[in-house]
Order: C-alpha cells, then structure tokens, then sequence
C-alpha cells in the first residue's frame, strides 16, 4: 500500500478497534479496493483512500514539499512566502532573493511599502501588483540566529468569513464530488463483495470554500445533514489537512468525531 493508504487504514484499525487490514489492490486484481477491514465481529469492510482539492493547489503543494517549504535565505532576515497560484512559482523561485535584498537594504519587511515608488525594481512591482503571492521579512528574527537558517515557503492560506454551523458543508461537498475521480471510487466500493464500504478522503484545504474549511480544521463541529454519497457508501472519513479530527460518517451513527492521531 502506499503510504497515504497506510496511515488510513492504521487510523482506522484504532478506531474500528478492527482486527486488521489487508491490501487488497494486489496481485493483479482489477476494480479492487485498497484495502478490506477485518472487524472484531469478522464482518467485512471494503476500503477505499482518495484524496479531494484543487489539482492545481495539490501540484503546488506537492512541489513545495518537495523542497522541504525551505528556500535558502540570501540576507540577513528570516522571510516567509506564501505563493498564491502555481503560476508564480516559477518567477518567485527566480525572483525572491533580489526582492529580499531590495527590502533589507530599505529596511522594509512589507515589500508593498516600497513597490509604488516609480524606481522600483520590476520583480517588487511584479510581486505586489501582477501576482497573488505574499512575502513577508521579520527583522527580529535573524538568519544567524536560527539553527537551520531557511525562507519558509507555502501555499498562501484563504481568508474569509467562516460557517460556524456547516450549513452549507452538503453543497460544498456535492461540489466538490463532481471531481472526474471521485466517481471511480464509488463504483469500487458498490462492487466490492463486503459487509461495509468505507471511503477516506484526506482533505487538501482547497477541496473546500475557506469558509467551510476553516471550520472542520480548527473546530469540532459536525454536519447537520448526512453526506451526499452513493447508498452503497455505509462509511465515509474525512481527515482535514492539519486538523486534530478526522470526522467519520456512518448510516447507522451519524457524524462523530475521532482524534487524528
């Protein structure tokens, strides 16, 4: 199994308090889950790991990973910057540390305080006006001090206003169901020969408007309304990047509430 469809199905073997899990996406099986449950009461439980959010958002963070969010610090500060769209990365890779220079010789933490001035470098007005990106310098916060001196780089998190109730958590869902590979994992998990089908979706925050988003991370909140999922669904998990729940959904309980780790 690969590692994202381990972690699932450790977390819910604790849950579950299930005997085991098996892959099952072996062996040259075609259709198969990834993985069956073995539950204390020998039932079945097909399972089933896919991940939901923006496929661009996804990339960036993939490829922002890949650099461990570190990129060398060329000055004296530490920087952070958040990259608002994948298309800035290449020119922000290319640009950030002739506008950390820019701003440290000025003294400026706040690159928009000097990029209106008519004789600013072209990458500082690029920055503040053509991208959606954001860098920001700490001046009491020295490279030389820092054990692993590094620009710490991420995606640029969303703002708003947030629902506090998840009102609008079922449309937001069904929005996002509409995503061309979701549908193949429904149709596994209807095929699958199995007392119970569960299916485990790791939550990218931009699977989710912010405002929907916000809440299931930092809140313990749960849906009013069951989740828009074929009936051959008995069990879906949700694991919201960063939080410290995941929520589960069953047709007998309802939503509930599980620590992550």
């Amino acid at each position: 199994m690969k590692p994202q469809e381990q972690a699932a199905c450790l977390l819910a073997v604790r849950v579950l308090d299930a005997v085991e899990a098996e892959a099952w996406d072996v062996d040259g099986r075609q259709g198969a889950v990834d993985a069956v449950l073995t539950l204390r009461d020998n039932r079945k439980a097909a399972f089933e790991v896919t991940n939901l959010g923006d496929e661009r958002a996804l990339q960036l963070a993939r490829l922002l990973a890949r650099d461990k969010n570190k990129w060398p610090v060329p000055r004296d500060w530490f920087w952070s910057i958040e990259v608002g769209s994948l298309g800035d990365l290449q020119r922000l890779k290319q640009c950030y540390e002739n506008i950390i220079r820019i701003c440290e010789r000025a003294g400026e933490p706040y690159p928009y305080e000097i990029a209106w001035e008519p004789s600013a470098d072209p990458d500082l007005q690029w920055l503040v006006y053509q991208s959606s990106s954001v860098m920001t310098g700490y001046p009491d916060r020295l490279a030389r001090d820092m054990t692993n001196p590094h620009v710490m780089v991420l995606p640029l998190a969303g703002g708003g206003a947030v629902d506090e109730s998840l009102r609008g958590f079922t449309d937001a869902l069904r929005e996002a169901f509409k995503s061309p590979h979701i549908v193949p994992h429904f149709d596994k998990l209807a095929k699958a020969d199995a007392d119970e089908r569960h299916l485990f979706i790791p939550l990218h925050d931009s699977a989710l408007p912010f405002s929907i988003a916000s809440e299931l991370v930092f809140e313990d909140t749960l849906p009013p309304e069951a989740p828009p999922v074929p009936d051959s669904v008995t069990h879906l998990w949700l694991a919201p990047a960063g939080s410290r729940r995941v929520l589960l959904w069953s047709q007998a309980e309802g939503w509930r509430n599980f620590p992550s780790k």
